[in-house]
């Protein structure tokens, strides 16, 4: 416990986390929203018959964890608070590991206590807090099977156990991921490039990464991450598959892309006409009272399943093949589209509730609170794009910010997820960053570290 000694930082930062989570505790209270229902509705379904009356308009994760935990709403809570303080453990290991600084590790894990639309966040009802843990501790993984990998040794048969270890926990946690938010299907394809990479991720791009490792054991330890994931997720499509007839991971998709082509379904031809003109008396009650369509069918599903005659399920596979009618007829409205969705992603709302304050008294405080945390996100979010700008366009720009093969799987997974979840819904886009808001201040923390004059980017080897 030395001055300097990363157990003092450890146990400085652990307290500092636990307290503000009690601090919350005793002053707040859990939070719904408009999706917590589902997500208890299908929690009771997998408590009573397990998948037997599961209807795939969610994927399973965060429904299981809920039933694992009675939907008790305080129990929830507290086992999100229990996640949010690994979380930050998690950044701090991540920041400090993968620069050598005790300082930038602890900024990363004080930046997540200090932002409100994160611990805030810990109290909603809502996947987003288990899927930022799942791809925190996946980044966690992939940093000791980087470390782990650049070890000598390749002889050695126990290192190599070790190292499909931590590949199958990667490829499990990165699942688990996907299973709790369907966006995050993308984590093992992108993680997959630098699994295989790994011994030599804290390399800066464009110097040649040193192959230790034989072809072979590359193999191995890429089958040893794929196969867990392939079967997860995999397994889950082939379910909803056979159950539901759709190739998907839910059964929503068709209302999801109406989110998008609902602004000119009009479009649609008269042999469409039922449908059209139902979906479009609520979507125009809906830009008059709020001034957008957004979520506008979540009303309109029970009257189009009446006029149209259809189920729930084949409703959304029929808007689904009108919807990728329209976008086929008209990309460049669905472009338009793409293109909104994606700037709203990088807007960082903070969700709260004001009403679950305990004493009325503390409202300015958390107000104040959440605007700053919001302030905090945005500063991070516009420096990580002007930073992925410079380092696309400078040679001299990507020395500067140090970029090495880890900081490619963050901005990766970033970049992916920003693209990803506005070609799929046009709803509520800026929820969908929250699980990769500390991803995003980690990566703008390591570029900052490496900026400093004179800085040689650290290296395992």
């Amino acid at each position: 416990m030395a001055k300097g000694s990363p157990r003092r930082w450890i146990l400085a930062l652990a307290l500092v986390g636990l307290a503000e989570r009690l601090a919350l505790w005793l002053v707040y209270s859990p939070a719904s929203f408009g999706d917590t229902p589902s997500y208890m509705r299908l929690a009771e379904a997998l408590q009573q018959s397990g998948l037997g009356s599961y209807d795939g308009t969610r994927v399973p994760g965060y429904p299981a964890f809920l039933a694992l935990l009675g939907r008790e709403p305080g129990t929830v809570w507290l086992a999100q608070l229990a996640l949010g303080w690994g979380a930050s453990m998690l950044l701090f290991s991540l920041g400090w590991k993968t620069t050598g600084s005790l300082k930038l590790g602890a900024s990363a894990a004080m930046l997540y206590n200090l932002t409100a639309g994160l611990v805030l966040f810990e109290a909603n009802l809502l996947s987003e807090t288990l899927t930022a843990f799942l791809i925190l501790l996946s980044l966690a993984l992939l940093m000791a099977l980087d470390r782990r990998a650049a070890r000598e040794g390749e002889g050695d048969r126990a290192g190599r156990h070790v190292e499909w270890g931590l590949a199958a926990g990667l490829g499990i946690t990165a699942g688990l991921a996907g299973l709790t938010r369907p966006l995050f299907y993308i984590l093992p394809p992108v993680l997959a490039a630098f699994v295989w990479l790994a011994g030599g991720l804290l390399r800066r791009v464009g110097r040649p990464i040193v192959v230790r490792a034989e072809a072979s054991r590359r193999i191995a330890r890429l089958a040893a991450f794929g196969l867990p994931s392939a079967l997860l997720l995999g397994g889950w499509i082939l379910w909803v598959y056979r159950s539901y007839e759709m190739l998907s991971p839910t059964t929503m998709g068709g209302y999801h892309l109406v989110q998008h082509t609902g602004e000119y379904f009009e479009y649609l031809p008269d042999e469409q006409a039922t449908l059209r003109d139902t979906y479009l008396k609520y979507r125009d009650a809906q830009i008059a009272a709020r001034g957008t369509q957004a979520n506008a069918i979540w009303d309109a599903i029970p009257e189009l399943s009446a006029v149209s005659g259809l189920s729930f399920f084949g409703l959304s596979a029929e808007l689904q093949r009108l919807s990728l009618q329209l976008i086929r007829q008209h990309p460049l409205l669905y472009l338009e589209n793409v293109v909104e969705g994606w700037i709203d992603f990088w807007k960082a709302p903070v969700y709260w509730d004001s009403a679950g304050l305990r004493f009325a008294g503390l409202r300015p405080l958390f107000s104040g609170w959440a605007l700053f945390g919001r302030g905090l996100s945005l500063a991070s979010n516009a420096a990580f794009l002007l930073a992925s700008a410079g380092a696309v366009v400078s040679r001299n720009l990507r020395a500067r910010l140090g970029l090495d093969w880890f900081s490619l799987a963050l901005g990766g997974t970033i970049w992916t997820a920003s693209v990803v979840q506005t070609l799929a819904d046009h709803g509520d886009n800026p929820r969908f960053l929250v699980p990769l808001q500390a991803v995003v201040m980690l990566a703008v923390l390591r570029a900052i570290w490496s900026w400093r004059p004179g800085h040689l980017a650290a290296s395992w080897t």
